[in-house]
């Protein structure tokens, strides 16, 4: 479906932003909304990143498993939703802030 509204690049999301790295290998892709239909939403607006395996499904350090990680990519990917879409629009589809 939709390419990710947040990354250009196929590394993982969370090394280049945390540790300004640019790791490629072993990348799996994560839709940042899950639950509620939220998926499918996710898939189509393209709120999805590349995650290397320790980030998206290892703990403590995975997004599945921490909750601080968690938030830094819904918080980002509102933000890039917003920027796209206009100022509250993510609220309008999601039907909530992050």
């Amino acid at each position: 479906m939709a390419e990710s509204i947040l990354q250009t690049r196929k590394e993982c999301y969370l090394c280049r932003r945390f540790y300004n790295l640019r790791t490629v290998h072993g990348l799996e892709e994560h839709h940042i909304l899950y639950g509620r239909g939220r998926r499918a939403l996710s898939e189509q607006y393209g709120l999805k990143v590349w995650l290397c395996h320790m980030h998206h499904n290892e703990a403590p350090l995975g997004v599945h498993f921490d909750p601080g990680a968690r938030r830094v990519l819904e918080q980002a990917a509102q933000f890039a939703f917003d920027n796209l879409h206009g100022p509250g629009s993510f609220a309008e589809v999601f039907g909530e802030e992050i």
